[in-house]
């Protein structure tokens, strides 16, 4: 007989906030990453460290997190890579009269 008891219920809890924790997270990462090389000055050195921390990152996740926490990480990055990235920046086409 299967029972639901408290600690199931918290621990389905908490992989929901894992998982929005991670999106969180791959979208502060993400746009942090576009907003140190999209710099009027092109600082080499902490570009450097930018990405040399989000590969640690993603290989520190990819070795200790589970597949579908990775994938909540890797849709953040992506979402936030997307839009900062490629729909913000992108100029207006001109209305021609």
């Amino acid at each position: 007989m299967n029972t639901f008891n408290f600690y199931d219920v918290i621990a389905i809890i908490g992989v929901f906030v894992q998982i929005f924790g991670l999106i969180l997270f791959g979208v502060t990462s993400g746009w942090f990453t576009l907003y140190v090389i999209n710099q009027p000055e092109k600082n080499w050195q902490l570009q450097g460290i930018v990405y040399g921390v989000f590969f640690v990152f993603i290989s520190l996740m990819v070795k200790h997190l589970t597949p579908g926490a990775f994938g909540a990480y890797l849709t953040g990055t992506a979402g936030a890579l997307i839009y900062w990235g490629l729909i913000k920046n992108r100029e207006k086409p001109v209305k021609k009269k």
